[in-house]
């Protein structure tokens, strides 16, 4: 809801010059039953406003707005009516009366409320008014958003109008040079390995400061990280000045140039790096919140929690395992083993997707792909079976929360002190969200499991998240992107006999879950394939936990 004018008159105008006239105050109401006492100045019976002064300055009040006993006041006051043409709108003339001296510089420099003509509110800064187009700047100078003047109410039109005349004094346009001006030779910084984790201050095209560390640059831009996120920054290149461009590609240069021995690809084993941090690693993703990567054996993949500093918060990762697996010889279920891979891609620290193509043992094709993100992971895969194999295999994908501690060679006080808060919340499909301990054992929690006395498995699930002490700040959460045709389950494996131990989040296609428990799993079609659709999602929020 709009404000009333007389009341927006009040708190938007700054003080005016005044002028001798008669001081005597009248009540002056508004439609709303609100009055303020003032003396009379004028009356326009063209234009039907009447000009008032309150606390030393002179308004210009539309008739309309005020009550019926206010506007006979005004016509019984009234004196001849200026010639002076109205303003088109009200807030025009708010505008041309305001002295730009009311407002600094420092105006342009903070987030101003902003109402849009259906009544909501956004902060942001100001930086320019062209035409009727408004540019603000929100989220902390993250984005830059361009909105016609005429979304906005008239209250935040006025602020926009006041601010372009702010800018105009205190950012006045650069004169045009009489001739071309050379440009100005940028000389690359000379940058350390230090450099890489140290806040620079990266410029903007248009002289702005942002206070960031590097995290990683490819053509289009680079990556920041600010302090607080959970996720870098990207910036194009086309918004920096050319010095911070320089730096940001003396970063990138450096970085790569840091890359550890490169080792070739053979019958099983991907391309890898040969030593340094991650050495054993075919791709991997250094990021703000965690860092991952894809080992060489091409169907797992670790991911480390990462603490505000950058070091890793626990010691064992998060691990990930695409892999086939089937009743070899009609007896208990055991993994397919890769016979050879069939691709090796190049070592990488920064491509998004990996797809790893190969052989199993019997026969079988299979193709994983491996997806890295600034939030997280994904992870889906297909296979191709001979039909005339006798022991169907079925697609998973695991994901195995780290072993805290080694509970076997424990005390309970110790693994209850390791466990801290921690614990595994599953969201199953039928039913409310459980939370399990890690400080607690299985059996003491699954006694919780079950309904006149019979047991309660609480599968499939929507989601399951790991929060608590042992992941710091975090909060690491697992899904599929379908909850239809994919099937998603928690366990608590096969030896373990606390959470603290690592709990498994489990991913099937609803063919291959259906196909696991069948006598014929070779009757489901679909139980070969984890399509991106289904895909499995993780990922890393810092400060949730």
């Amino acid at each position: 809801m709009k404000k009333p004018y007389l009341i927006v008159l009040i708190l938007t105008l700054p003080l005016l010059s005044t002028f001798g006239q008669d001081e005597k105050l009248y009540p002056w109401t508004d439609l709303q039953g609100r009055t303020l006492q003032a003396s009379f100045i004028s009356f326009d019976n063209v234009a039907q406003t009447v000009t008032i002064k309150w606390n030393g300055n002179i308004f210009p009040l539309p008739l309309n707005t005020l009550s019926v006993p206010s506007q006979q006041l005004a016509k019984q006051l009234g004196a001849p009516a200026p010639k002076a043409q109205i303003a088109s709108s009200p807030f025009d003339e708010v505008v041309a009366a305001m002295p730009t001296e009311a407002l600094g510089p420092e105006a342009l420099d903070i987030e101003h409320d902003w109402k849009s003509a259906d009544g909501r509110s956004l902060q942001a800064k100001f930086i320019s008014l062209v035409g009727d187009q408004l540019t603000v700047l929100m989220n902390n100078g993250a984005n830059e958003f361009t909105i016609a003047l005429s979304k906005f109410s008239d209250e935040s039109q006025a602020l926009a109008k006041v601010l372009q005349a702010v800018a105009k004094k205190y950012r006045p346009a650069p004169p045009k040079p009489a001739a071309p001006v050379k440009p100005v030779k940028v000389v690359p910084p000379k940058v350390v390995e230090a450099d890489l984790d140290k806040v620079h201050t990266w410029t903007s095209s248009d002289g702005r400061p942002l206070q960031a560390s590097f995290v990683s640059a490819d053509d289009k831009g680079v990556d920041l990280k600010l302090r607080g996120r959970s996720s870098p920054m990207s910036l194009p290149w086309s918004k920096l000045d050319p010095q911070t461009i320089a730096l940001g590609k003396a970063l990138q240069k450096l970085k790569k140039s840091l890359v550890p021995t490169i080792l070739g690809g053979g019958e099983k084993v991907l391309e890898r790096y040969g030593s340094g941090k991650w050495k054993g690693y075919n791709t991997y993703l250094e990021s703000v919140a965690f860092e991952g990567g894809l080992h060489s054996n091409g169907r797992l993949a670790h991911i480390w929690l990462l603490d505000e500093d950058g070091a890793r918060v626990q010691k064992s990762p998060i691990s990930i395992d695409i892999y086939g697996y089937t009743k070899s010889g009609g007896k208990g279920w055991s993994k397919r083993r890769v016979k050879s891979l069939a691709t090796s891609p190049p070592v990488s620290q920064d491509r998004r997707t990996t797809t790893v193509k190969g052989e199993w043992e019997n026969g079988s094709t299979f193709e994983y792909s491996f997806e890295f993100s600034h939030a997280g992971m994904s992870f889906w895969g297909k296979v191709k079976e001979p039909k005339s194999e006798e022991f169907p295999s079925i697609l998973r994908i695991d994901l195995k929360a780290p072993s805290i501690i080694d509970a076997a060679n424990a005390t309970f006080e110790q693994i209850k002190e390791a466990a801290g808060d921690g614990a595994l919340y599953v969201d199953p499909i039928a039913g409310k969200t459980l939370k399990f301990p890690f400080n607690e054992k299985w059996d003491d929690i699954k006694k919780g499991f079950s309904k006149g006395g019979k047991s309660v498995d609480y599968n499939p699930i929507k989601y399951a998240e790991f929060r608590g002490s042992p992941f710091g700040e975090h909060k690491i959460k697992v899904k599929s992107a379908s909850t239809r045709s994919a099937h998603l389950s928690w366990s608590d494996g096969y030896s373990q006999v606390f959470p603290v131990q690592g709990a498994f989040i489990l991913l099937k296609s609803m063919d291959g879950h259906e196909a696991g428990s069948s006598k014929t799993p070779g009757d489901f079609k679909q139980k070969l394939e984890i399509k991106k659709s289904e895909r499995l999602d993780l990922k890393v929020i810092r400060g949730a936990g």
